[in-house]
């Protein structure tokens, strides 16, 4: 592999994992920390972290939380009820905000605040002069294809 490609490669997998020894395994390189330490692959990083940060828009934040304060919670059900028969890798558990396995093994799932989810959603419209109706229905129609897509019912 090319030098620059894998420099690519060890950053990108290394923005992912947040793990030097993985991404030098993905890049094909055998020290991932002394990698990491190279000053061209710490300008990478800081280059591709800087695009990532620009990439996120305020119509995503809108999206998530919409997702957040309408989402269905099935799957976290599923795996609190039967936690021993469920594979979590996959289950869509965003709106769980915590997870704790009990002394009895059951599983105590506590889900995100939807109400504080729609107050935020809610005051970040709000910031756009009452105009903001219109990107919470898209964020809404967004959100719910996303549901849907996942429980085989969208389109």
């Amino acid at each position: 592999m090319e030098r620059g490609k894998e420099n690519r490669a060890f950053c990108a997998a290394y923005l992912r994992t947040m793990d030097p020894e993985q991404a030098a395994e993905a890049a094909g390189r055998e020290d991932g920390f002394a990698t990491l330490a190279l000053k061209s692959i710490r300008r990478r990083l800081e280059k591709m972290r800087s695009a990532a940060a620009g990439e996120l828009r305020r119509e995503d934040a809108l999206r998530r939380l919409a997702q957040l304060a309408f989402g269905r919670a099935n799957d976290a059900a599923r795996l609190a009820l039967n936690p021993r028969d469920v594979d979590p890798g996959a289950l869509d558990l965003s709106a769980v905000a915590e997870l704790k396995v009990t002394d009895k093994g059951g599983v105590e799932v506590k889900l995100v605040d939807r109400v504080r989810a729609l107050e935020t959603l809610c005051g970040l419209l709000e910031e756009r002069g009452g105009g903001g109706a219109e990107e919470l229905y898209r964020a809404l129609e967004d959100a719910a294809g996303q549901i849907g897509d996942e429980d085989g019912y969208g389109g």
